[in-house]
């Protein structure tokens, strides 16, 4: 997933008021929270996409890449 202007970084995540009062009325600490969004973000770099498993399968067996050929 490409970034968009309406994402935001963990570090304007962190800054933003409105996650504050929310993570505050919800007895969060920033710093568990900062953890929990670095762990996300690490998880979903570390899936490979669909597209990448199937160039994945063709580098490794040039037959699979068209079956009706």
């Amino acid at each position: 997933m490409s970034k968009t202007r309406d994402d935001l970084t963990i570090t304007e995540a962190l800054r933003d008021p409105l996650i504050a009062m929310v993570l505050r009325a919800d007895g969060v600490k920033l710093d568990d929270f900062k953890r929990l969004l670095e762990t996300a973000a690490k998880k979903r770099e570390q899936r490979t996409s669909p597209v990448g498993k199937f160039l994945n399968v063709i580098s490794n067996n040039p037959a699979a890449m068209c079956s009706y050929c």
